[in-house]
């Protein structure tokens, strides 16, 4: 049963519907019913609102919606220099992974029920996955959400996950300090993550390196693990170091 209608619940519903998009792109109403548990005109009422404002569109020849522009006007409003510090401390160690084995490396921060990009060193090769800074990517896909969602409390993870990647073991990701991922995002890729982490042992970030999965996972594989994880710890001390500093100035 559904709760009891409310300003604040009314708002809860708009943004678990936009939250809907994460894992696909267009949806029938249906769709978005089941995947919230709301009725379809509780759903379609909301979905009318929304696109009165240009947050979502609804195509009239399949009809599905989609996210509209207002979404994307307001994603590149956020300011990624927020995390200015954060990433002054990990681009040069992201440009010397990157300089090594010439495959695209990216500086991945929790974003509610998503991972936002905030730096990319890019590849120089031809054949390369395309990520922009400031694009927000679905956590339960990819290396880096594997990282953030291990170091989520359990049952913040069981929310956001619903379900969706049961098979991985995250106390194992937290043990070995990093996370594979194949093909997940998009098919021929492969990616490797690590975690930037405070003192108290809370994520502070991912990092990743990624590239064609016949290129990547090849018999430089486990190099490439530790290198990485190396780099992971190097990041973690230098935003220590900076965070020790700022608290004495």
């Amino acid at each position: 049963m559904e709760k009891r209608n409310s300003p604040t619940r009314s708002v809860e519903r708009a943004l678990e519907i936009l939250e809907c998009f994460l894992d696909k792109d267009e949806m029938i109403l249906l769709e978005i019913a089941e995947k919230t548990g709301l009725s379809s005109s509780t759903v379609l009422r909301i979905l009318a609102a929304l696109q009165e404002y240009d947050f979502v569109v609804r195509n009239p020849q399949n009809k599905t919606y989609r996210l509209g522009a207002k979404i994307a006007w307001l994603a590149d409003r956020i300011p990624c220099e927020t995390y200015e510090d954060l990433k002054v401390s990990s681009y040069p160690y992201m440009a010397e992974m990157n300089e090594k084995y010439n495959e695209d490396v990216r500086l991945f921060v929790p974003s509610g029920r998503a991972k936002l990009c905030i730096e990319s060193v890019d590849s120089r090769r031809e054949l390369r996955q395309v990520v922009e800074v400031g694009s927000r990517h679905d956590l339960v896909r990819g290396a880096a959400g594997k990282i953030i969602l291990a170091y989520m409390p359990e049952g913040d993870r069981q929310k956001l996950t619903d379900g969706r990647n049961s098979s991985v073991d995250y106390e194992e990701v937290r043990e070995k300090g990093y996370a594979l991922s194949v093909g997940e995002r998009e098919e021929g890729l492969f990616g490797l993550a690590v975690p930037i982490l405070s003192d108290e042992g809370r994520l502070i970030a991912a990092v990743s390196m990624s590239g064609p999965t016949a290129r990547f996972a090849n018999e430089n594989l486990d190099e490439k693990i530790q290198s990485m994880v190396e780099m992971g710890k190097k990041i973690s001390r230098e935003w220590k170091m900076k965070t020790v500093e700022q608290v004495q100035k």
